[in-house]
This record gives structure tokens, C-alpha cells and sequence, in this order.
């Protein structure tokens, strides 16, 4: 056990040095000297990096830098890429729409990798599983590659095959971005209040649910059952006896995508229609469902030759609770009515704004913002202009909103640009108002408001009962003398742990002045072993005081603070 603990620190020091070169080579080597990554690796010096001897790369712009060298470094950083481009809270819009283009496509594995990863997940020999399966994939991305078969009964299928050792190559790269997200905390100030280590949380149970094949069969499952009476959306079936944690194994889905306008018009399909029930079905998940496909790029959306439409890829899922639906609804409602005040209501109820704090700005910010759609009639209004906006002003204002509300928007500002491409008339906000308005009705409905009192009467009951109880506890306590009021501390780790240094370097001067001293008395009193006049005992004192005294220096030095 050992042993494999010290042979994954090696692999992980060799994958540090690699990303460390190529955060050289897109020239974002002075991160990696703030991250000090040499000093906090088994083995100093481990990790020597060398000065970038080409400077065109700095005529790049940052975010196209950032985007090539995420994929430059593989799988786990081109999703973290991925899901830092729906959070315009944590890194500039601009960035986001940058990492929005990272490319997932790579070189597709052999069939025989294929065959065999098939086989050892469903214990049969692949013949035996389909009767048709085939050797070349038609689509490979970083996580999967998929294949076209057969099942044994004549159904037409597609297998999605997980790439071999992928999960242990994630896993390796994720405990790298948590000790570079550690470093970032403790040496770089101003990133401290990103929470690096929150987020690198956050990508993890992201990635580790998007290779788990399993948990997208249940989503699948999931949107088949809330459209099972929609005759406008067609979701397909999974084979679950054919997959598992690392296959997937769908209905195949013959239709056009949503991207081939022009096929789509030259078989006789309705595209305004299209796009009409496409925006449909995006806000009946959203408003009405509460779970919504979060990439519903026009790759991702297909029509049938019978109209309907078909949605693909359902690993990036977007989760919206009722309280948290009503609240965007409200957003939404109060910019449709150019109502700042409701705007900044809503914030605050959702605690995503302080009262007392940070409304000023905020009221500025939106006043313009609302000004300048004020005179834009609503069929004018356009998804893709007043959401990135409101963004904008989120992130400028550190509103701490949900993270599925960027997601939501956007799927919102997606299925708008798909359906433009279907119908340039084509109007998404006015498709979205009666999905909003009837959130709004059902929230003030009589039926609503009764549910809310009975909650809050039960609420009320519990209090009630129990108050009595826990006073009587708490006083008792004072009593004995045995309350405990617990306090946690925030911010002050760094603080403690530069206390401990400054300590600890007292302590070495105070050793290294004593042995000056001592050895000084030993010369003076000129006693014991004599070497060239001297005794040997102050000549040892004086060295050791000397290398101590250098050893501190230098360390004092390598810190960068005199």
C-alpha cells in the first residue's frame, strides 16, 4: 500500500512538472513561481522550470492562451474549462465565452480497447451481445467514443464506450488541481476570495457524475417520463441490460440536426414550428420540469422526420428547485416590467444580497440596465443581449446566486440562437413570458398561498413546543456553569502558520547567538584541544554558528521577505 502511495506521489510529480511546462509555454510562468510549487514538493527543487524562449506567445490574447492550454492538457482541464464557461461569477464574461469554444475532440482509441472494455463491463463476449457492432467509432471525445450497432433483436443502436483508465487518469489530474487550488489560496492573495478549493470541490462532483454512464441513463430516464405526453419532444430509450458505469447503450435516432437548416426546410418541416416547440421544450424544463439539458448546442438537438424534437448527450444537467424557479421567474418578470426595485427585491429574498450593504450600486447598475432596454419593444428584446448584461452586473456586484441560473442562461440564450438560425423572426423572450406569468399566477394562487400558511402554522406549532424545552435546557446550563458557546475562526490559518515561522526563526537566531557566545567564552578561557592556537571546541562553535547563521539567511532570502 506503500508502495502505491509512493509511486502515485511520483506520477503526480511527473504530471505537475508537465503542467507546469505548459503553463510556461502559454506564458503564464509567473503563476507558477507565486504558486511555489518547489517548495511544497517532497524532494526540492523537484520541479525545475524553464524560462519561455519564445514571446510571440504573449501577442495571443489571455482567454485564447487559457483555451489552448487547457487543451493541451488534457481531459480533466478541458472539463473544468467547460464548467468554468457557464460561470461568468467567477471569471470575466469574456473568458467564459472563450472557453465556451474548447474543443473536446481527440484522437478515437482502437476498437480492440473498445471490445474489450464492452466485454469486461457486460461479462459476454461482444457477438454474443449484438449482432452487428462497428469497428470504427463515428464520434471520439475526451471521456468516450461512441459506435454504431445492432441489438439481437433488429433494434438500431448506439454504444457509448467510456475511454479505458480514464476515471484513474481524472482522478489523478483532480488531486493535482486541488493541491494547485491550496497553493493559490495560501500564496495568492487576491484569488483567495474565489475559494479555489470550493470550486476544484464543486468541478469534482461535476467530472466524477459526467464519467459515471449510469447516473446519465437516469437522467435520460428521467426526462423520457416528463415528456412521455409531449407529442412535440421525442426522448430516446436506454438498453439498460446493455449498459453500465462506463457503457451506454441508446435507441439510435435517425433525424436531422438542428444546425441543417437548409435540410430541414428541403424535406418540408414548419422551421418556425421547430423552433417554437425547440424553445418549448427547453422552458418546460426549466420552469415546469425543474431539470433542464444544460448544453443544448444545435450538435446536441435533432429533428425528426416526423417534426418532433430529439434531444442527445445528457451527461451536463442543469437542477432548479421550486423556491428557486419563482425566484428567477421574478427576475425575469421585473425586467420584462422594467422593475428595478423588484429586481433587487428578489436578490435579497434570495440571499444573494445583503440588505443594509451593496444595494447602492446595485440600484445604479440596474437602473442603467433597465434604462437601456426601456424603449426596446418586449418582441424586440433579445436573450443574448440583456442576459449577458445582468451577468455582467451579478458578477460586478458579487451577487451569490445558484450556479444552475448560469447554466439556465445559458440553455436560454442557446435555444434562442437555434431557433434565430430556424426562424430570423423567431422571438425567444416572448416565448418565454406565459411560462413565467403562470409561475407568477400559481405563486399568488389561492391554493399556494393556503400551502404557505400551513407551513407556516406548522412551523409556528413546532416552535412552540419546543422553545419551552430548550430555554429550560440553557438554563439549567448557566446554572452549572456548563454552557459552551463554540466560536470558529475565519482567515486566520495564514496568520497562524506565518506566527509559527517567525517563531521558529527567533528560535534558530537565539540557538545561533548562543553558540557565537559560547564559543566566544571558550576562547577566552582558552582551555581544551588547541588546533593552531585555538581551541578546538570555540573553532566548532564559531562554524556551526556560521553554516546556521548562512542557512538562515538564505532561507530568509528564498522567501522574498527581508
Amino acid at each position: 500500500m506503500v508502495i502505491g502511495n509512493v509511486t502515485q506521489k511520483i506520477r503526480n510529480v511527473k504530471r505537475l512538472r508537465q503542467i507546469s511546462h505548459i503553463f510556461v509555454k502559454y506564458g503564464f510562468g509567473y503563476i507558477v513561481d507565486r504558486l511555489n510549487i518547489d517548495q511544497n514538493l517532497v524532494g526540492r527543487k523537484i520541479i525545475k522550470i524553464a524560462s519561455a524562449k519564445k514571446l510571440d506567445v504573449f501577442d495571443i490574447p489571455i482567454p485564447v492562451r487559457i483555451r489552448k492550454m487547457m487543451e493541451e492538457l488534457g481531459p480533466a482541464f478541458i472539463k473544468l474549462g467547460q464548467v468554468l464557461s457557464t460561470r461568468p461569477d467567477l471569471i470575466p464574461l469574456e473568458f467564459c465565452q472563450e472557453l465556451e469554444k474548447l474543443q473536446n475532440e481527440v484522437p478515437a482509441f482502437a476498437y480492440e480497447k473498445a471490445k474489450e472494455q464492452i466485454e469486461n463491463e457486460l461479462k459476454e463476449p461482444i457477438d454474443k451481445l449484438f449482432s452487428s457492432f462497428s469497428v470504427d467509432s463515428f464520434a471520439a471525445a475526451s471521456l468516450s467514443q461512441v459506435y454504431m450497432a445492432e441489438s439481437k433483436s433488429g433494434e438500431k443502436l448506439v454504444v457509448k464506450v467510456q475511454r479505458p483508465d480514464i476515471e484513474k487518469t481524472i482522478r489523478a489530474d483532480l488531486d493535482i488541481l486541488y493541491t494547485l487550488a491550496q497553493l493559490a489560496e495560501k500564496y495568492i492573495e487576491e484569488i483567495r476570495l474565489y475559494n479555489p478549493t470550493v470550486v476544484v470541490d464543486e468541478f469534482k462532483k461535476t467530472i466524477l457524475r459526467e464519467i459515471d454512464f449510469s447516473l446519465e441513463a437516469k437522467n435520460i430516464d428521467r426526462f423520457r417520463r416528463n415528456f412521455k405526453d409531449d407529442n412535440t419532444v421525442y426522448i430516446f430509450k436506454v438498453m439498460h441490460h446493455l449498459s453500465t458505469k462506463k457503457i451506454l447503450t441508446m435507441e439510435r435516432l435517425e433525424g436531422i440536426k438542428a444546425s441543417n437548416v437548409n435540410e430541414i426546410g428541403r424535406i418540408g418541416l414548419d422551421k418556425r414550428q421547430i423552433a417554437i416547440n425547440g424553445a418549448d421544450a427547453i422552458l418546460k424544463q426549466i420552469f415546469m420540469h425543474g431539470f433542464f439539458h444544460a448544453d443544448p448546442h444545435p450538435g446536441n438537438i435533432f429533428v425528426l422526420k416526423d417534426g418532433r424534437i430529439a434531444f442527445l448527450d445528457f451527461g451536463m444537467v442543469g437542477r432548479i428547485d421550486a423556491e428557486t424557479r419563482e425566484q428567477i421567474s421574478g427576475i425575469l418578470v421585473a425586467i420584462i416590467h422594467r422593475d428595478t426595485k423588484g429586481i433587487i427585491e428578489t436578490f435579497v429574498s434570495m440571499g444573494a444580497v445583503e440588505k443594509d450593504t451593496g444595494v447602492k450600486k446595485l440600484n445604479l447598475d440596474l437602473t442603467d440596465f433597465v434604462e437601456n432596454y426601456y424603449e426596446i419593444p418586449l418582441k424586440d428584446l433579445r436573450m443574448d443581449q440583456f442576459l449577458p448584461d445582468l451577468i455582467n452586473i451579478i458578477s460586478h456586484n458579487r451577487i451569490k446566486v445558484p450556479a444552475d441560473f448560469f447554466l439556465l442562461s445559458k440553455a436560454l440564450i442557446t435555444i434562442e440562437s437555434v431557433g434565430k438560425k430556424m426562424s430570423p423572426d423567431f422571438n425567444a423572450v416572448s416565448q418565454a413570458k406565459p411560462f413565467v406569468e403562470r409561475l407568477v399566477k400559481e405563486r399568488y394562487s389561492t391554493k399556494n398561498i393556503v400551502r404557505g400558511v400551513k407551513g407556516f402554522l406548522k412551523g409556528l406549532y413546532i416552535l412552540t413546543n419546543l422553545l419551552p424545552r430548550d430555554l429550560t435546557i440553557i438554563l439549567n446550563k448557566i446554572k452549572k456553569g456548563t454552557l459552551r458557546v463554540e466560536f470558529e475562526h475565519r482567515g486566520l490559518e495564514n496568520l497562524i502558520h506565518v506566527l509559527d515561522k517567525v517563531s521558529n526563526r527567533v528560535a534558530f537566531s537565539l540557538v545561533i547567538a548562543a553558540l557565537i557566545v559560547g564559543s566566544s567564552i571558550i576562547m577566552q578561557a582558552d582551555k581544551g584541544p588547541i588546533l593552531f592556537d585555538f581551541p578546538v571546541l570555540g573553532v566548532i562553535g564559531f562554524v556551526a554558528a556560521g553554516i546556521m547563521g548562512l542557512w538562515l539567511a538564505i532561507a530568509i532570502l528564498r522567501s522574498g521577505r527581508l
